[in-house]
């Protein structure tokens, strides 16, 4: 309640239970669905503008809470918790987190940290969540499609040395959330730009004025320098400064003057790049209302999260490495590299060796503990999923228990398009299970349909219910990063570039 009346023009307020991991204990509140709680905080809200005074309806506000949340909070994994209820009381025996949720989310990324015994910190690389269903992560692009690699290093470097300096070893991972700034002055950015662009450069303003700054002043032979009077003005003896100026001039003196203030204040802000306008600069804190975006810093996992454990056998499989000054993954030198590679041009050189992979969480799939693995490899080779190793892409299963239905599949492409279509391939065929002669396909109305995590069961299949996702599930995410794909993604990051 006392977040609520803080903040409220935070709509979705989000729980998580603290022991559990990997979206299974989460809940959440939409406002919207509670027209009793923000209509009684607005009133109160204009009441205390009206009178002057700071009342804050803390107890409306709670016993409204109590009776509603039960009903209309969303519980992520039904599976693992029936109701509310049930999620509360595991919540209230371990404790839980209550994490805000921004308005215009434009990513939900991840930054993976290794810190060595020595204290030593170095990114592994980042991901983005692609949700099946609100909340709950199905798969992972690597790297991020819409994101700023630039602040996503600075988050992993500083909260490396801080979590070294508190004795951490081992991997760890910081998410960040990245949507539209609240703030951004679209005006102010414009008038920023134009700036920019129109200040006149001032030639010679990085020269220095400090005498013992100068190249070649221990050349000079030693000579008296007394003060001297040129045309009515005096010169001061020290280099650099003018005491006084004829009138005709000083007018000249001070304008050129401010045009190097304004200019050196131009060049001050567009040098700030996303990291300053996102991040802030101390003592300000948070994303400039120059930025078109901002970004926070939601929950960090001291622990090899299922994504950071996804970048070593895809480095291994498809030889790519992330490039430290774009984030972006490329093939390593020991990658092929075909001989028709001369005869393309620099842009396409560049992204030629450039590779986009897209995982999946582990996920159930009905159907599956019937095949064997020879089986389901070779109905996967015979729809083409498959890696090939001559150009570095393809589908390989990340992780494959048929005798539990569990599997995990990355995939890897040139495009992040062709990267959701091979994906996507793949995991239809996971879906359909084995080919079967046509004779025997019409024998199939008592297989299993893959179905979603929270569906509601059949009768007589209790005994199946599992909090794992399934098949279902991943496909929804895979149309939801399919459709993420033809958006066109923001072309700055809180830059005046």
């Amino acid at each position: 309640a006392g977040l609520i009346v803080k903040h409220p023009q935070v709509r979705i307020w989000l729980f998580k239970i603290d022991d559990e991991f990997d979206s299974r204990g989460h809940a959440y509140i939409d406002l919207l669905r509670m027209r009793e709680v923000t209509d009684c905080v607005r009133d109160h809200q204009s009441q205390a503008f009206e009178s002057g005074t700071r009342a804050t309806p803390l107890g409306e506000v709670e016993a409204l809470l109590r009776r509603h949340v039960p009903k209309r909070a969303v519980v992520c994994n039904r599976r693992a918790y029936v109701d509310f209820a049930a999620w509360l009381l595991e919540a209230s025996r371990v404790g839980a987190v209550i994490q805000a949720v921004p308005e215009g989310i434009i990513s939900q990324t991840s930054v993976h940290l290794q810190i060595d015994p020595d204290g030593t910190t170095s990114v592994l690389g980042s991901s983005e969540a692609v949700m099946g269903q609100p909340f709950v992560p199905a798969v992972s692009w690597f790297p991020p499609t819409r994101s700023s690699w630039e602040v996503l290093h600075e988050v992993g470097a500083r909260m490396g040395r801080v979590l070294a300096a508190k004795g951490l070893v081992g991997f760890a991972s910081v998410d960040v959330v990245f949507f539209e700034n609240p703030d951004f002055d679209a005006a102010k950015f414009e008038q920023e730009q134009r700036d920019c662009a129109r200040t006149p450069a001032v030639i010679g303003t990085d020269s220095p004025v400090d005498p013992q700054h100068l190249m070649f002043r221990d050349l000079k032979s030693p000579s008296p320098s007394p003060p001297m009077s040129r045309g009515g003005g005096t010169v001061s003896a020290e280099p650099g400064r003018v005491s006084s100026l004829p009138e005709s001039r000083q007018a000249d003196v001070e304008l050129a003057q401010q045009l190097l203030d304004i200019h050196i204040s131009a060049v001050g802000r567009a040098r700030q790049g996303p990291v300053q306008q996102m991040l802030g600069t101390p003592p300000e804190v948070g994303a400039s209302v120059l930025s078109p975006h901002a970004c926070w810093v939601v929950d960090v996992d001291a622990r090899l999260t299922d994504e950071a454990a996804a970048i070593f056998p895809l480095q291994f499989v498809a030889q790519v490495r992330p490039e430290m000054t774009t984030g972006l993954l490329h093939l390593t030198a020991e990658a092929h590299r075909a001989k028709e590679d001369q005869n393309l041009s620099v842009d396409e050189r560049k992204e030629k060796p450039q590779r986009w992979a897209l995982a999946s969480r582990r996920a159930s799939s009905p159907g599956l503990e019937k095949l064997s693995y020879q089986s389901l490899f070779q109905a996967a080779k015979m729809r083409g999923v498959s890696f090939d190793l001559f150009h570095n892409v393809g589908c390989v299963f990340n992780f494959l228990d048929v005798f539990h239905s569990l599997f995990s599949l990355v995939a890897v492409e040139k495009s992040p398009e062709l990267c959701v279509q091979r994906a996507s391939l793949a995991v239809a065929v996971l879906a359909e299970g084995q080919p079967m002669p046509r004779a025997q396909q019409g024998a199939r109305s008592n297989a299993k349909i893959a179905a979603p995590r929270d569906a509601p069961l059949q009768p007589g299949q209790d005994a199946e219910a599992t909090d794992i996702l399934t098949v279902a599930d991943v496909q929804t995410a895979l149309r939801a990063a399919s459709r993420k794909c033809t958006e066109k993604p923001p072309q700055t990051w809180g830059s005046l570039s």
